[in-house]
């Protein structure tokens, strides 16, 4: 008879047992693991809220939590396929366990980073955003070329006055005279 609850807990994500207390499906969200590179996989647990005192409700499933009621009064433990266990306590408190999840159900799955050279994204560069394109551009852009002009007038000097040294060395100034500058 109890096996309806569970179908219902999971489809509705919530299901109202009067005179006992309200399932209600948490979900919790997939967890990045960067450290060991994977992603855990969403899960959901149930959670048990007890009914306040003087709550008076009536839903398709009273005559279940009647007999449910009877039989923790009896027991002091019920066990629902599924969902996990009611207990009751000597001073009349239920609570409950919900069962877990086995974890061959939930496995992580194995990541890796994807970084494409040729795909346009925003990254940031000290404090100022712009993308990989521009700061691709900004490293292979070529330094122009300085204009050196004097560097070549001024080997071209040296040269001549090399030459120059060298031919009057060797040869001596004639035409003025018989002066000779060396």
């Amino acid at each position: 008879m109890y096996q309806v609850i569970a179908p219902t807990l999971f489809q509705n994500k919530i299901c109202r047992l009067p005179g006992i207390g309200t399932l209600v499906m948490i979900p919790h969200s997939a967890e990045t693991d960067f450290v060991n590179a994977r992603i855990k996989s969403p899960c959901e647990t149930i959670d048990f809220i007890p009914e306040q005192k003087g709550e008076k409700l009536f839903n398709e499933f009273s005559a279940m939590s009647e007999l449910l009621q009877k039989n923790l009064d009896e027991n002091s433990n019920v066990f629902l396929t599924g969902i996990g266990t009611f207990a009751k306590d000597n001073a009349g408190e239920i609570s409950f366990a919900p069962i877990s999840v086995d974890p061959v159900f939930t496995l992580p799955v194995p990541v890796e980073r994807v970084i494409r050279q040729d795909a346009e994204h925003a990254i940031l560069v000290g404090d100022q955003q712009t993308t990989n394109v521009e700061m691709a551009d900004y490293f292979n852009e070529k330094q122009p070329l300085k204009n050196r002009w004097w560097v070549w007038s001024v080997v071209l000097a040296v040269i001549g006055i090399g030459a120059l040294i060298f031919y009057f060395t060797k040869y001596g100034v004639k035409g003025i005279g018989n002066v000779s500058i060396f």
